[in-house]
């Protein structure tokens, strides 16, 4: 039975511009699986959205004739493509079934956890044979919403593919708490607030859309980096998960999908050796305490408090469970262990 994974590629950049995505895709290929292609577009406009549409048939077309029967692909959901021109795509996998091909898809985003309910995203997942989530919380949400007839894998947490940098990089204090990601008032209200949080501690903030007017007394700017350059640049003691506006809760829409997803910054840190600090309802919280890779904390006003709290040896023994972890999701270990390697 063939193995094969789809790839999405950028006409400008020749890649998809997700470092999440882009992993899996290097971890799938290295172990054997096939690679098929089909394009996105980053441009805009009606025109784009045509042509488009005639390539994406196309490709799914060229996919549909090159697989054989009995074998397997590989599919990492959503598209990054225009949602309704990606729908072009599940006639083809409709076809697909009538040849015994396994469709395994692997979740990265669901939009109806974001209270967006499209037929793309059901008419997709209707066809799978194993679908991968992000952990058991988002397992039980598909099983309770109409998945229940299929195979629901818990993937746990992403990988974060990566040289070894951990070593070479720069030890923080135990107070000084890293927050990497998009830092835009519109996702990220909160870093525009960190001057509020009291007690001995220092944010070192990195990241694209930061306006800088803020920054307070405890509060440092520490530039922009690819998310390949960032395990060797960060410097701090913990690295933090956290999202919405509020100080007091991870609230909003981006809150409440805190519930259930993997933040992919939880693997960065971790690939970092940065022990992490969560929010105490997010769905990777019970991750990080089970495996004692870092605290879980009600509100930021909690985060001195706990940090304060903390002895060194038990920072080193978390410390040292980070290295273990990181190291695994370094080498792709996660991906491997849920399609049973």
């Amino acid at each position: 039975m063939g193995k094969y994974c789809v790839v999405e590629k950028n006409f400008i950049e020749n890649h998809a511009g997700s470092k999440a995505r882009n992993d899996i895709a290097d971890i799938l290929v290295n172990e054997g699986w096939e690679p098929l292609v089909v394009h996105h577009s980053e441009e805009k406009g009606t025109l784009d959205k045509i042509k488009m549409l005639f390539l994406t048939r196309n490709d799914w077309s060229k996919i549909y004739h090159k697989i054989p029967e009995h074998s397997e692909l590989l599919i990492q959901y959503p598209l990054a493509m225009y949602p309704k021109v990606s729908t072009v795509a599940i006639p083809f996998l409709k076809k697909m079934k009538r040849k015994n091909v396994k469709l395994t898809f692997l979740i990265h985003d669901l939009d109806s956890l974001r209270g967006v309910y499209t037929n793309g995203e059901r008419e997709f997942l209707s066809t799978a044979d194993v679908i991968i989530a992000h952990n058991p919380v988002m397992v039980e949400y598909l099983k309770q919403n109409g998945y229940s007839d299929k195979e629901i894998r818990s993937l746990n947490i992403f990988d974060y593919l990566t040289k070894d940098t951990v070593a070479g990089r720069k030890a923080g204090e135990k107070t000084e708490v890293v927050i990497a990601g998009n830092l835009k008032r519109e996702k990220a209200g909160y870093v525009y607030r960190l001057n509020e949080v009291e007690g001995e501690i220092q944010f070192r903030l990195y990241g694209p859309n930061y306006d800088g007017e803020t920054q307070g007394k405890n509060v440092k700017y520490c530039g922009q980096y690819k998310p390949e350059e960032l395990p060797e640049k960060l410097e701090g003691g913990f690295g933090l998960v956290w999202d919405g506006d509020d100080l007091g809760a991870c609230t909003g829409v981006f809150g409440e999908y805190m519930k259930y997803n993997n933040p992919h910054k939880t693997s960065l840190y971790l690939a970092s050796g940065l022990p992490v600090i969560i929010w105490e309802k997010a769905a990777m919280a019970k991750y990080i305490e089970k495996n004692n890779l870092g605290i879980a904390v009600r509100e930021m006003n909690e985060i001195p408090l706990k940090l304060k709290s903390l002895s060194e040896e038990d920072y080193r023994i978390m410390k040292s469970n980070v290295e273990i972890v990181g190291k695994q999701l370094c080498q792709g270990k996660m991906l491997l262990a849920v399609l049973g390697k």
